[in-house]
């Protein structure tokens, strides 16, 4: 299946209410040209189809910016193939970001997707977020993860990097965002987000700190 054309993803991001810029389109369209030729050497994603890719990674993540503010520094927990972590990145070049990845490889392939965009205010770590959590203390304001098992050490990690009153979002299902929300935890939980076009995949956001107010959620479509 041929790559699709700037016209093409412009279509794509806006049924997910997000606006792209002609540069921020040219960074997709060369992140994913460099997705789809690092996936056939090392497994980034088991998603091949560049639609879906498009829809289930880029899109998807750069959701979270129309139901959360994306400012200040943001901290994304197994970053993988760079989802959402470095897809917020591109929808708000302002955010200063940290990727931790305990994949040595993957690790390689942000670097890599950093330079070739030119995106400053990017720190790729190559640690297990225990050993992240126990050294950088807090001062995050938004925490993120995605096909990364949740636990309650995971946010028990996640909440001693955030600021008080930061965010944790989670992507996930409906049944997983249903389990997490009953683990132990310094976070307040929003009601699950649905994500545009899927019946499964939904957006979990927990503020730190139960004296704070929720997180403050924009009406779904």
């Amino acid at each position: 299946m041929p790559e699709p054309d700037a016209a093409a993803l412009a279509r794509e991001f806006a049924a997910y209410n997000v606006s792209l810029s002609s540069g921020q389109l040219r960074q997709v369209q060369s992140y994913l040209e460099l997705l789809l030729r690092w996936n056939r050497r090392i497994n980034l994603t088991a998603i091949r189809e560049p639609a879906r890719i498009l829809r289930e990674l880029f899109a998807e993540s750069m959701y979270l910016g129309t139901v959360l503010p994306l400012s200040g520094r943001l901290i994304d927990i197994g970053s993988g193939a760079g989802f959402p972590g470095l897809a917020l990145k591109i929808l708000q070049p302002g955010l200063a970001v940290t990727l931790v990845e305990s994949n040595q490889r993957k690790c390689a392939f942000l670097e890599e997707v950093a330079s070739a965009l030119q995106l400053s205010d990017i720190a790729v770590v190559w640690a297990r977020l225990g050993d992240v959590a126990a050294k950088a203390g807090s001062g995050f304001d938004i925490a993120t993860t995605r096909a990364v098992a949740v636990t309650a050490a995971l946010l028990r990690d996640a909440s001693a990097l955030l600021v008080s009153g930061g965010s944790l979002a989670v992507f996930s299902t409906r049944g997983a965002a249903s389990r997490i929300s009953l683990l132990k935890s310094a976070f307040r939980w929003g009601p699950s987000i649905a994500v545009p076009g899927s019946s499964r995949h939904v957006i979990l956001i927990g503020k730190k700190s139960p004296s704070s107010p929720l997180p403050v959620f924009h009406a779904q479509p």
